[in-house]
């Protein structure tokens, strides 16, 4: 059985690297897509954090066995027109099985194969996860009821969808633990823009371990709570932001 996983990349350097790593040992290819346009249908005069040759590096940053491919994806503007295409170039180079990896998602690699194996005999095509949402360091996470598609089962007679439980595998997403900088630039593109909380951008944000702070969803959504980071995978120790009370 071939598995592949892919990651579209715009921005996000921060966790790039780490995020791949996190699925490496447990996929047979990694196609990385770069896109030099904001896939949320915003788009903006300024540039991104981040260069092309900065995403690159960081891509290739850990590749003992040469498994990371490179892609330019141009032309496209909208995430489900660049899903579409990552995903079908995946299963014309053969894969079984497919890992959707966002670059600032990280899996644990023993609840991504036991996972695996249970889509195997699922026999379903998508498959969703649940995720913990880390909230300005690796200290806090805010929890929910999303449940994105993560695995992909190419080989599936049917188009049904399965759960993944969390007792069995739940992401860790950091796309709340970045520097200001990039969180500026991501709300300039950001899909859900004009449904950015006011209350949110100027000030839950830069508290530390707030409550009710969904950026766009209110009534209690989101609320931070203390996290072990020791439960993180063993690597995250290197991140520079391992540390850090804060993310600046």
């Amino acid at each position: 059985m071939n598995i592949q996983s892919y990651t579209i990349v715009h921005y996000g350097k921060d966790y790039l690297s780490y995020a791949l790593r996190s699925v490496y040992h447990s996929v047979d290819q990694l196609n990385v897509f770069y896109t030099p346009n904001p896939s949320h249908g915003h788009q903006v005069d300024i540039l991104p954090p981040e260069t092309k040759e900065e995403l690159m590096k960081a891509a290739f940053a850990y590749d003992p066995d040469n498994k990371v491919k490179w892609f330019d994806m141009l032309g496209m503007r909208h995430e489900g027109q660049q899903r579409d295409a990552a995903l079908e170039l995946c299963q014309s180079d053969g894969a079984d099985l497919v890992v959707v990896v966002d670059c600032d998602e990280i899996w644990h690699r023993k609840q991504l194969e036991l996972a695996l194996s249970e889509v195997v005999e699922r026999n379903q095509r998508n498959h969703l996860v649940n995720m913990i949402h880390f909230w300005r360091s690796f200290n806090w996470v805010c929890r929910d009821d999303g449940w994105p598609v993560r695995i992909i089962d190419l080989t599936a007679p049917n188009k049904a969808v399965s759960y993944i439980s969390r007792e069995m595998a739940q992401v860790c997403h950091f796309g709340y633990a970045i520097r200001d900088a990039v969180m500026q630039y991501k709300w300039q593109i950001h899909g859900h823009k004009n449904e950015l909380r006011f209350i949110w951008k100027n000030n839950l944000w830069y508290h530390t371990a707030p409550k009710d702070c969904h950026p766009t969803n209110d009534n209690g959504f989101w609320n931070t709570e203390p996290f072990d980071k020791s439960e993180l995978p063993d690597f995250m120790r290197e991140h520079p932001f391992y540390n850090l009370e804060r993310i600046e």
